[in-house]
């Protein structure tokens, strides 16, 4: 019997955790997915101020090169690098503290009040030591204003939803003007004929 997906996932999310800490990067996702063009295998991987494409080489490189050694696949599969995007996942207690005050979008294994999807800013994380620690609190204020009290083991996935900056005053919403360009190199340079 083979290793499952999940199997998969798992072990190698313990290989990249330990070589992206040990590098200086933040693991925050890993995706074991067999698409169209066979098995792939996504790291998602973050730092301060962000990651550029010759940190998801370095990583690929490296981490190629663990999983080369390791073997934790049995079938061949390609790997992705990547950043996790402007709506990153959050799976560990972390990254719902850091998204405290952010527009959120939730799925929970369970109905809860009656719902499974929740979508709202995310404006209360509890404490480790609070009534279960190993289980934190969220808060959600959706768009109605009511807020739900969900337990952070009761979400099966979540998700930062980015929110674009308003648009700049003076706008209104419409588009602007345009200009017509002018006919000849010499109108362009301000001359007259």
């Amino acid at each position: 019997m083979g290793v499952s997906p999940q199997g998969i996932e798992m072990r190698v999310r313990a290989l990249a955790a330990e070589m992206t800490t040990r590098t200086g990067y933040d693991l925050v996702d890993v995706e074991y997915r067999r698409e169209p063009g066979g098995w792939t295998l996504r790291l998602f991987i973050d730092k301060n101020g962000g990651v550029n494409l010759a940190d998801c080489q370095r990583v690929s490189e490296e981490f190629g090169t663990i999983l080369e050694v390791e073997d934790p696949i049995p079938n061949r599969f390609n790997l992705e690098v990547s950043s996790p995007g402007l709506d990153r996942p959050l799976r560990r207690d972390q990254d719902f503290h850091d998204a405290l005050d952010r527009r959120v979008r939730m799925m929970t294994r369970e109905p809860l009040s009656g719902q499974r999807n929740f979508t709202g800013r995310l404006v209360w994380v509890s404490e480790a030591g609070s009534a279960d620690p190993g289980n934190p609190e969220l808060r959600v204020l959706d768009d109605t204003g009511i807020e739900h009290l969900i337990p952070a083991g009761a979400v099966e996935r979540a998700r930062v939803v980015h929110e674009w900056p308003e648009k700049r005053k003076g706008h209104g919403g419409r588009k602007a003007d345009r200009k017509v360009a002018p006919e000849s190199s010499d109108e362009r340079a301000g001359s007259k004929p």
